[in-house]
């Protein structure tokens, strides 16, 4: 049985290559297609450039963020917290691999004020990014590249 993929992402600009990656051939793990998984990532990206913050909010703990942020793991299992997280049904690839793009995009550009993460609570440019690397790592793991098939052993 193969296992997902254990990713970390130094940089925002580490994720989109691997993306191109899996829509060259990928099978997944898990409950959520390649789409599903790119929505979720790419409305992540919407929700912290968005100058208000989501509407929901849990209590904060200042241990859970220095956890979170010192073992650069996201836990299993752990709920989306908006509802706009959770993805529909037909996620086309194409479309939300571009929207991913432009989430990523829109971070780099952005100046703020940021909102609130509604479990680390206030982040700030930098946290945001760094959350983004940790969060994106942990989805896209559930992503299996497909072997190269007809590759020339000389390449």
């Amino acid at each position: 049985m193969v296992e997902r993929r254990v990713l970390s992402f130094a940089t925002l600009d580490e994720i989109m290559p691997d993306v191109v990656q899996l829509r060259a051939g990928h099978r997944t793990l898990g409950q959520w297609t390649l789409g599903q998984i790119l929505y979720h990532l790419a409305m992540s990206f919407r929700l912290t450039t968005r100058r208000t913050p989501p509407s929901t909010s849990r209590p904060i703990s200042e241990a859970l963020r220095r956890r979170f942020f010192r073992s650069a793991r996201f836990p299993d299992g752990a709920e989306a917290p908006h509802p706009l997280l959770l993805p529909p049904a037909d996620c086309n690839v194409d479309e939300q691999a571009e929207a991913l793009e432009r989430g990523i995009a829109g971070l780099v550009s952005a100046t703020g004020p940021f909102p609130d993460h509604p479990v680390l609570g206030p982040l700030d440019k930098s946290e945001w990014e760094r959350f983004h690397c940790i969060h994106c790592a942990h989805h896209l793991g559930f992503g299996i590249p497909s072997a190269r098939r007809n590759a020339d052993p000389g390449s």
